[in-house]
């Protein structure tokens, strides 16, 4: 039962660090540009700023829901810290990312526990996060190719819709991924993963777009499992800065105990 517990406890730390890679900031869109730089513009309006953000995150099942409130500052696609803040037993549990390597400090039994690959691609506590969804954050641009698909208009407005394979022995989990990106500020509105089969496993959306700091925002954004129904884990943004003060060891193995 410790052992669950304490896995338990590492998955809300990966989540928090996933979640807060997705706030979507808004750019003026071109016409003439690729499927791989569509992709990367969208991928950096994710993770291309430093932030400081506080969320609240629902795990939601058939039977039971569950809230974690967190914090957390990050600075660019590489450096990541989240503290959770609440519920009471699982509150000062932190969890960093710098590059691809990832550790979380586990309070109640006062250890810093580094993540290995092994770990990588379990989904824990039948969440609708994998540790890859973290650590690879820059994957989607990095280890696949795209091509366009369609330009479709999604609720008024003109999309790209954008389809990536991965590359030839890419490190990867997922046979594609499917985007719909609106042209007028790189905005991903809909993600759809697929397995080797091409069968849909997961997707999410996003919304409650408001300009914050003179940005544009998606401010939630909810990632639904597509072979359970009723499973989905949604993110709402309380609080953004993109001016955050980050003390020179924000982003070290020394802050997880602070």
């Amino acid at each position: 039962m410790e052992l669950f517990a304490n896995q338990r406890q590492n998955i809300v730390c990966c989540i928090c660090c996933s979640l807060l890679m997705w706030p979507v900031l808004a750019l003026a869109a071109s016409d003439d540009l690729s499927p791989t730089e569509i992709i990367r513009r969208s991928d950096e309006l994710l993770r291309g700023e430093n932030s400081y953000s506080q969320m609240e995150m629902t795990i939601s099942r058939p039977h039971w829901t569950r809230t974690v409130i967190m914090e957390g500052w990050s600075s660019g696609a590489d450096n990541m810290f989240v503290r959770v803040l609440a519920p009471k037993k699982e509150r000062g549990i932190t969890f960093l990312k710098k590059g691809r390597e990832a550790w979380n400090y586990i309070p109640a039994i006062d250890r810093v526990i580094k993540l290995p690959p092994s770990m990588m691609l379990q989904s824990w506590m039948g969440s609708d996060f994998t540790n890859d969804d973290v650590v690879r954050a820059d994957s989607m641009v990095e280890d696949y190719t795209h091509r366009l698909l369609d330009k479709p208009i999604v609720e008024g407005a003109p999309c790209w819709t954008i389809e990536a394979i991965p590359k030839p022995d890419a490190p990867v989990v997922w046979g594609k991924v499917v985007f719909t990106v609106r042209q007028s500020n790189y905005v991903p509105i809909r993600v759809d993963f697929f397995d080797e089969d091409s069968c849909l496993v997961k997707f999410y959306v996003t919304s409650r777009i408001r300009k914050i700091e003179g940005r544009e925002l998606a401010t939630e954004f909810t990632m639904h499992d597509a072979l359970k129904d009723e499973h989905k884990t949604s993110i709402v943004y309380n609080s953004i800065t993109f001016k955050p003060e980050l003390k020179p060891d924000t982003f070290s193995l020394k802050n997880l105990k602070q």
